[in-house]
């Protein structure tokens, strides 16, 4: 059976094969990874140019033709993950179509083998599934080149779809203005090469022969062009686009927005395009005194588009796409010749090598490791920056509401709004930070911004932190041969996958729970005789460091994370008083004899007084020079307070015996006794004496009301980070604790003897200890403070 002159299933057959293939890789799963920033904004801005009419060229997000072609296609089969990508991956699959074009000038064989290798690229077939421009860009560029090439060799009727397909190109995507000056580099090259007494002049006849057919490819893409740019001639001072365009991403070029070192490309087309330029290079070679002009041309456009994109200074993976488009053609050839009668075995147990790799390569990138999250264990280096799965649950969750009929079902605010206003487009979402009295049943900030939203929903939300966007970026750190040689075969990357993260609170819809029994850590038992264990603050606490009792027994949690104190009734339960004032990274919190509180609000560099009962806040005196940084605080039987003014180095005594406060300040910059650096966790053992952390000196310092050191003790071994932060608590007479957050652990300072207590297996990071009678408190930086019995004390 034949179809048409020439043809038959026989022929036909591998190309058909080939389209089933190129179809399933396109097509498979097509929606289900997570949306990347830019995907999302391309496709709601292709919502809104179906909705509402509203689009304008802006260079920032490229040319228009992705949006009408994506609107377009929401019109045929409606908008949804899947169809947002469709008409890319359409695309790819038609770059088969621009392969079997080349059958003239390439023969069929290498025409086939070149369509293989762009449907089985690791790089065009992951950014054949990602809503770019650039797989789209390729194929138009592709077909304008061959459209020229058709032109070239005396078909009149190809120089109009010279034009429509160039007007394509540079409506697609700006690569097409740098595709156009490599072309003419490639020209200037091959005229120079030939000699340009001979060759000019050929050219400058050449066109004017074909003066009409290039004057009719001009017009028919400024036809095309000028209302796609203007879009059908709204903003018809978008006319003159080039200016536009070049003008920005110049712009871009010079400050290196998304920079990288000249290399930044090289290992990726290594790690992933290794056939394609090993076997055009290898053909290049083997034919380096025979070469036609097309085969010099492609090998002059590969090694000059490398040479570019390395010199440019956007360094972004989707642009070896653009690099390693040249190689293909050759590579086709050289593979053609392989497989085909003249091929010797070695030459194609290489090159079956080859392929499988590229397979195996190809098939993990786009199916296996598409995704990143610094959850994971491997990760592509062809992935610039990418959504994490992670926020595919809570997108889920906001449709599941939106059905029960919640609206709203979420309030969004930050890094989190892309790529949700895409997958939330039509889910009823408020946008922007809670107003005051509203009660979403999720809500999504950047971290910084959970103390704000938690003081306008008020209680009974708990939180999350997941990963938004995460990042590798391989240039960052040198790695040695051993780490590259496992990173080719396992993925397993050196250096960490970076991430920004979202917080998301929920509304429990119940009340407030106390706190809750756990298992005693079995350190703890061991180390301080601990009996029983619960846990309070679950779900409502970020960053706990401070802690304090009061004589009622509520509970006070200072909490950098959440920039606030939290408060907790005696059985554990959060109490809804609220300090009235911003703060900032408080760090240390003490009780009055009287029932105030006493708070370190280290960042706003001041430290407070407030009263839950009245809800007054107010400041201390602020000494001589000022607050630098308090971190702790630490009240006297006689209502003295204490506290560590860690950035001046020295301590900062209020007392108020006669009605009228006094400031002293001890200590001082420096390392002899009395003398501290870096000040922080305070306590009192009695009245006249003060128990500080001299964590710079690494070192204890029991001074008096004077600054006297009455007793030192060091602790060579502890706080190895100069910030460390630790607090203290007295357990009993010469029987100390103090926290140690780096180590992970405790220190039992027993009689001026130390004793670690290590957490790290128990899970706990300890920061802040307060002793209420027979009960220790533990801040742990997990969000929750331990609430342990010890033995009782005679």
């Amino acid at each position: 059976m034949t179809l048409g002159t020439g043809w038959s299933w026989r022929r036909c057959l591998p190309w058909l094969l080939l389209v089933l293939l190129s179809l399933t890789l396109h097509l498979w799963d097509l929606g289900g990874r997570p949306y990347h920033h830019d995907e999302s904004i391309h496709s709601h801005a292709a919502i809104d140019l179906l909705r509402s009419g509203n689009y304008r060229y802006d260079p920032t997000y490229h040319g228009p033709l992705l949006y009408y072609l994506t609107a377009a296609t929401f019109v045929v089969v409606g908008d949804s993950d899947f169809t947002g990508r469709l008409p890319i991956a359409l695309a790819g699959v038609l770059l088969i179509a621009v392969a079997w074009s080349l059958r003239r000038p390439l023969g069929g064989r290498a025409a086939w083998w070149t369509a293989l290798l762009v449907t089985i690229s690791p790089l065009c077939l992951f950014y054949g599934r990602f809503l770019r421009m650039d797989i789209l860009e390729l194929l138009v560029a592709s077909a304008a080149i061959i459209a020229g090439w058709r032109a070239v060799r005396g078909s009149s009727k190809a120089w109009i779809w010279v034009g429509v397909w160039t007007a394509l190109a540079f409506a697609t995507k700006e690569n097409a203005f740098v595709t156009s000056a490599l072309v003419g580099l490639v020209l200037a090259i091959m005229l120079t090469g030939a000699g340009l007494r001979r060759s000019l002049p050929v050219t400058l006849r050449w066109i004017q022969r074909h003066r009409w057919g290039l004057l009719s490819a001009v017009a028919v893409a400024l036809v095309i062009t000028v209302p796609v740019f203007t879009v059908g001639f709204r903003f018809p001072e978008d006319w003159f686009f080039p200016y536009k365009a070049i003008s920005y991403w110049w712009g871009q070029h010079s400050v290196e927005r998304v920079g990288g070192p000249p290399w930044y490309h090289l290992p990726r087309l290594a790690l992933y395009e290794f056939l394609p330029i090993i076997a055009a290079l290898t053909w290049a070679w083997r034919r380096r005194r025979r070469m036609g002009r097309i085969e010099i041309s492609l090998l002059l456009f590969g090694l000059t588009s490398v040479a570019m994109y390395c010199y440019l200074g956007e360094k972004v993976p989707w642009l070896g796409v653009h690099q390693v488009w040249a190689f293909l053609p050759l590579a086709g050839l050289q593979l053609a010749r392989t497989f085909g009668p003249q091929g010797v075995w070695w030459s194609r147990t290489l090159a079956a090598a080859g392929l499988a790799a590229t397979l195996v390569t190809s098939f993990v990138a786009n199916f296996v490791l598409d995704e990143i999250s610094p959850n994971r264990e491997r990760v592509e280096a062809l992935i610039y920056v990418q959504t994490c799965p992670e926020i595919l649950p809570p997108v889920e969750e906001g449709y599941r509401l939106k059905t029960e009929g919640v609206d709203p079902v979420a309030a969004v605010d930050g890094e989190a709004g892309w790529p949700l206003t895409w997958y939330w487009r039509d889910t009823p979402t408020w946008w922007g930070v809670p107003s005051p009295g509203m009660r979403p049943p999720l809500v999504l900030c950047d971290p910084e911004k959970e103390s704000e939203v938690r003081r306008l929903l008020g209680p009974g939300y708990v939180s999350e932190r997941i990963p938004l966007r995460a990042w590798w970026v391989m240039e960052n750190q040198r790695p040695s041969l051993a780490e590259v040689v496992r990173y080719v075969f396992t993925r397993i990357p050196w250096g960490n996958v970076g991430s920004t993260d979202f917080m998301l609170l929920r509304d429990t819809g119940e009340e407030p729970e106390g706190a809750q029994a756990a298992a005693v850590p079995p350190q703890l038992a061991d180390a301080l005789g601990v009996t029983a264990a619960k846990i309070l603050g679950k779900g409502w606490l970020s960053e706990p460091r401070g802690i304090a009792v009061a004589p009622d027994g509520t509970v006070a949690v200072a909490d950098v994370g959440l920039d606030d104190v939290i408060l907790f009734a005696g059985d554990g339960r959060p109490l809804e008083a609220r300090v009235p004032e911003k703060l900032n990274d408080p760090e240390g919190v003490a009780w009055t004899p009287k029932g105030v509180l006493v708070i370190a609000d280290t960042w706003n560099h001041r430290v407070l007084v407030y009263n839950p009962d009245s809800g007054k806040v107010r400041p201390l005196p602020v000494p001589l020079d000022g607050w630098y940084g308090p971190r702790s605080v630490g009240v006297a039987a006689d209502g003295t307070i204490a506290a560590t003014d860690t950035g001046h180095q020295r301590i900062v005594l209020i007392s108020a015996a006669d009605g009228t406060p006094q400031v002293e300040t001890i200590g001082g910059n420096g390392s002899g006794p009395g003398e501290l650096v870096e000040p922080v966790g305070i306590t009192w053992l009695d009245s006249e004496r003060i128990l500080v952390c001299d964590t710079g000196n690494r070192r204890l310092q029991v001074l008096d009301r004077r600054g006297q050191a009455l007793e030192v003790v060091n602790l060579p071994e502890t706080w190895s980070d100069f910030y460390s932060r630790p607090q203290v608590v007295e357990l009993s007479d010469n029987r100390w604790l103090v926290t140690d957050l780096p180590a992970r652990s405790l220190w039992l300072v027993e009689d001026g003897t130390a004793r670690k207590i290590d957490l790290g297996e128990a899970g706990i990071i300890p920061t802040g200890l307060a002793l209420d009678g027979d009960t220790l408190y533990l801040a742990d930086l997990n969000s929750r403070v331990w609430v342990l019995d010890l033995p009782a004390t005679d």
